[in-house]
C-alpha cells in the first residue's frame, strides 16, 4: 500500500537560510518573484519596461540638452541671436543671467543622458535644474494663453510647443528621480534612437505650432516670397495665395508697402513682376508695391530685403510665405540680425513633401545662423 504524502511534500517552498539545510526545487531565484503555482512573476517585464522608459528619457534629455548647449554658444558669439526662444524663454531674469541658467541646464542634462548614475553633488543640483526649466516652460505655455487671448496672435495649433516641451521635461524629472536601469548597447541604441526621433520631430513641431501661428499687426512694410509661374505666365496657388494675404494685410491698413520677391523660374517668367502685376490688379498703388527681382531664393530675397529696410526706415517687418516656410524665414532674417513677424498664407495644395523637405533645411539655417 502507498503512503501518503508526508509533512515536507507539502510544506510551502521556503527560500532556506544558512544552517536550515538544502533549499527546495522551488526555490525563488534572486531578485525574481513566484506565483502561487511557482512561476515566475511579471517583475523582470517590469524592469524591462524601466529601462527601456529610462533609456528614452535619455535621449530626450541628450538633444534638448546638446540643443540648449549649441544656443548658447550662439548666444555667446552674437547677443543679437537668441536661439534659445526657439524651445523657451526665461522671464524675469536678465539676459546674462537667463544664458547662465539655460547654458547650466543644458550640460545638467546632457550629463544625465550621457551618465545617469549621479552622486548626490550632481544628483540635487541636476533634478533643480530640470524642475527650473520645467517651471519656465509652463509659464510659457501660460502666457502664450495670455497674448492669445489678447489677440496679438491667432495661432493654428491651440496648444503651444512650450506645452509640449513641458511635459517631456516632467518626463525627465520623473525618470532622473527612478533608479537609473542601464542595459549596455540596448540601452545606448534606444538613447539613440530617441535622440533621432526628436532632431527630426523638432523641426516638425516649428512648423506646425509656430508656422501656422499668425503675428500680423501694425508694420512698416510685408516681404512676400515668390513661387512657381506655370508656363503659360499663370502664378501658382501657392503664389495666388502669398499675394492674397498681402494684398489683404495692405487693404486692412496694416502695413503701408508691399515688398515683392522672387526670381525668374524654369518657365521663363520673373516671380516678382508677375506679383507686381497681380497687386496692380487687387488695386494696390504702384508706389506702394517694391520689387526684388532677384529673389531666387530664400537666402536671395533676404539678402536682398536688408537694405530696403535700413535705407527706407523700416522697422516693423512682415513677412509672408506658407507655413511650412515661415520657420526657415524666421531663422534667416534673425541670423541677419532682424527680429521679423511672420503671417502664414493658406497652404490649399498638398504640403507634407513641403514639411518633410524643411527637416533638414531648418537645420542648415540654424547651424548657419549659429555658426556663420
Amino acid at each position: 500500500m502507498s503512503q501518503g504524502p508526508s509533512e515536507a511534500d507539502v510544506r510551502a517552498p521556503t527560500d532556506g537560510a544558512p544552517g536550515q539545510g538544502p533549499q527546495t526545487a522551488f526555490q525563488r531565484p534572486p531578485g525574481q518573484g513566484w506565483t502561487q503555482y511557482g512561476a515566475p512573476s511579471s517583475a523582470p517585464r517590469e524592469k524591462r519596461r524601466n529601462w527601456v522608459a529610462a533609456s528614452l528619457a535619455r535621449g530626450v534629455a541628450v538633444f534638448i540638452g546638446g540643443f540648449t548647449l549649441v544656443n548658447s554658444f550662439g548666444l555667446a558669439r552674437d547677443a543679437a541671436f537668441d536661439a534659445n526662444i526657439w524651445w523657451i524663454a526665461v522671464p524675469y531674469l536678465p539676459g546674462l543671467a537667463a544664458a547662465v541658467l539655460l547654458a547650466a541646464a543644458g550640460v545638467a542634462l546632457l550629463a544625465y543622458g550621457v551618465a545617469p548614475r549621479m552622486a548626490p553633488w550632481r544628483r540635487w543640483p541636476t533634478l533643480a535644474l530640470m524642475a527650473a526649466v520645467t517651471a519656465v516652460a509652463a509659464y510659457n505655455a501660460v502666457g502664450f494663453y495670455r497674448v492669445w487671448s489678447a489677440g496679438s496672435i491667432v495661432p493654428g495649433v491651440p496648444v503651444p510647443l512650450s506645452a509640449v516641451l513641458a511635459v517631456l521635461l516632467l518626463y525627465l524629472l520623473w525618470a532622473a528621480l527612478r533608479d537609473p536601469r542601464p542595459r549596455g548597447w540596448p540601452a545606448a541604441a534606444v538613447l539613440c534612437a530617441a535622440a533621432a526621433a526628436c532632431a527630426l520631430a523638432f523641426p516638425v513641431a516649428q512648423v506646425y505650432f509656430f508656422g501656422t501661428t499668425d503675428y500680423r499687426r501694425a508694420a512698416d512694410v510685408a516681404v512676400v516670397f515668390g513661387a512657381q509661374v506655370h508656363d503659360d505666365g499663370r502664378p501658382s496657388t501657392a503664389l495666388s495665395e502669398r499675394m492674397a494675404t498681402a494684398v489683404q494685410l495692405y487693404k486692412a491698413g496694416l502695413v503701408k508697402r508691399l515688398l515683392v520677391s522672387g526670381g525668374v523660374g524654369a518657365s521663363g517668367f520673373n516671380e516678382a513682376l508677375v506679383m507686381r502685376d497681380m497687386a496692380a490688379k487687387a488695386g494696390v498703388p504702384a508706389d506702394d508695391v517694391v520689387v526684388d527681382s532677384n529673389g531666387v531664393s530664400t537666402d536671395a530675397t533676404v539678402a536682398d530685403t536688408l537694405p530696403f529696410f535700413g535705407g527706407k526706415g523700416w522697422e516693423r517687418i512682415l513677412a509672408v510665405s506658407q507655413y511650412y516656410h515661415l520657420p526657415r524665414i524666421k531663422l534667416a532674417y534673425a541670423g541677419a540680425g532682424w527680429d521679423v513677424l511672420t503671417v502664414p498664407a493658406p497652404a490649399t495644395e498638398r504640403t507634407l513633401p513641403m514639411v518633410v523637405r524643411e527637416i533638414p533645411a531648418f537645420w542648415v539655417y540654424y547651424l548657419r545662423a549659429i555658426f556663420g
